[in-house]
């Protein structure tokens, strides 16, 4: 650790002297850390990136992109790919997550999704693609992490021949849907509101963008793992979202709901087996709090879909949180 804070000494003291102040921010689901800096009028944030464990290449090329197409992504004033460090804008500490009110929430996320909508028209170029290995391997953290490490349950021949079939189908849902430029993180806490821009929210942590299905980043905005909303207000927000994309007219209201909740499936099985490997991995406690509401979509979406019954009564039957 304090031979990164001296790499990172040794890179800003050409730049700004010696006459700075760093103070640390919280951190992400990730090993990035993120410090604001100060010095004379300027202040910004460091995102410290060892290169060992995250490369920044992707960040900076996809917040070029998205500054190409009208979104807000913050300004790079200063990066260095080999070491892992980048001075980017401060967009401040006004996450959309706490300013989402039952009475401003149909306001903040009609914004939200206007943002999306153009995100959406971003041309996917090099994208990485979401396609099904990659769809496995996340569903994997599931099994891996949530169930055996975090849960400590030994599944029988059939459970896991259930969770493998159960999978392999989801995936190919998933795959079947038109596919676009994805966030993959698009929920509450990476959208920022700005001062200057109230029409528009600051995205942040988007490095992991891909090219994928077109109802993802719909349901980590909708089914947020941080807040929770009545099932109706979601259907009128998918709905309001439908009506203006011009991926869905090939597909009915209905289809694209069962679109939504299926890619909501993939997603939050992922996110539990994420959240328990932060805990038991990388000694982050603080995501446990959030394997409820997880788990709660997850079995909304499978007590809502027939084909499913096998899965929801095995999560029915075998998952109970400590």
């Amino acid at each position: 650790m304090q031979e990164r804070e001296n790499a990172l000494h040794n890179w800003l003291k050409p730049w700004v002297g010696e006459a700075y102040q760093i103070k640390p921010l919280t951190g992400d689901a990730s090993f990035r850390r993120y410090f604001r800096i100060e010095y004379a009028n300027f202040k910004g944030i460091i995102m410290d990136a060892p290169p060992e464990r995250e490369k920044i290449d992707s960040f900076l090329a996809i917040a070029e992109l998205l500054n190409h197409h009208g979104l807000r992504s913050p300004e790079i004033y200063r990066a260095d790919e080999m070491l892992g460090f980048i001075v980017l804008e401060d967009f401040g500490d006004q996450l959309l997550l706490a300013h989402l009110q039952a009475d401003t929430v149909d306001d903040w996320y009609a914004v939200a999704i206007d943002n999306l909508l153009r995100l959406q028209q971003c041309t996917v170029g090099k994208l990485p693609v979401f396609n099904t290995g990659f769809m496995l391997q996340e569903l994997s953290l599931f099994k891996e992490w949530f169930v055996d490490a975090y849960l400590k349950l030994t599944l029988d021949e059939s459970e896991q021949r259930l969770l493998a079939n159960t999978f392999d189908w989801l995936v190919d849902q998933l795959s079947a849907q038109p596919q676009t430029m994805i966030h993959r993180d698009f929920h509450s806490r990476n959208l920022m509101i700005l001062s200057d821009r109230p029409k528009v929210l600051g995205l942040i942590d988007f490095q992991d963008a891909m090219k994928g299905p077109c109802t993802y980043d719909l349901v980590s905005l909708l089914k947020d793992c941080y807040i929770q909303w009545p099932r109706e207000r979601v259907h009128e927000w998918v709905k309001c979202f439908y009506d203006q994309s011009t991926l869905t007219e090939e597909m009915s209201l209905k289809e694209f709901q069962r679109a939504f909740d299926l890619c909501g499936l993939q997603r939050h099985l992922k996110v539990l087996g994420v959240f328990s490997r932060l805990y038991l991995r990388d000694n982050k406690p603080g995501y446990l709090k959030d394997l409820p509401l997880t788990l709660h979509y997850v079995l909304d979406c499978l007590e809502s879909y027939e084909e499913l019954k096998p899965f929801y009564q095995f999560i029915q039957r075998r998952i109970h949180l400590p």
